[in-house]
């Protein structure tokens, strides 16, 4: 397999909002955000090698331990979304993916998702291939001129440190 690392570490994926994405809001499900940026997260595993070739073979994927969004702007039907996807960090199971979504140039929401690397058929974790992982490291190399997102690292609350009354 032949791997094209972006030069700048980051995957751009593109999807159109379609009508059984819409709720009763007349705007995009959050449920559907969820979905958009799993396209994002599917292609930038292909592009560092996990893509269903390898999933089929191998019996190896990544599964999501943890994910955090946050919703700027709605989107509508018929938008053409650009999903923008990037690998923050990685050790030898995990990796911290970092997605921004766009309409235009409105950022309508991000997604940071914590993956860890699985195997199919024993059903827990396990360490990377070498191939894989180079690649990984490839990705982060090259995206380590881009900013640190200022979402990252975000928590859900209503006041920080301060109990309900």
């Amino acid at each position: 397999m032949t791997i094209s690392i972006p030069n700048d570490g980051m995957v751009i994926t593109t999807a159109t909002v379609l009508p059984e994405w819409l709720d009763y809001n007349n705007h995009m499900n959050v449920a559907y955000y969820i979905a958009a940026f799993d396209i994002g997260i599917d292609e930038l595993k292909t592009v560092y090698g996990i893509d269903s070739d390898y999933i089929s073979n191998e019996q190896c994927s990544t599964v999501a331990l943890e994910a955090h969004i946050t919703y700027q702007n709605e989107a509508s039907l018929g938008e053409e979304l650009q999903i923008r996807s990037r690998i923050l960090d990685f050790d030898s199971k995990r990796t911290h993916l970092y997605q921004e979504m766009y309409h235009d140039d409105d950022l309508l929401a991000t997604q940071e998702t914590l993956s860890i690397s699985f195997d199919l058929n024993a059903r827990k974790s396990q360490p990377f291939a070498p191939m894989i992982a180079a690649n990984i490291e490839a990705m982060c190399r090259a995206q380590r001129a881009l900013p640190r997102p200022e979402w990252v690292g975000r928590a859900v609350g209503t006041r920080k440190g301060k109990p309900v009354a």
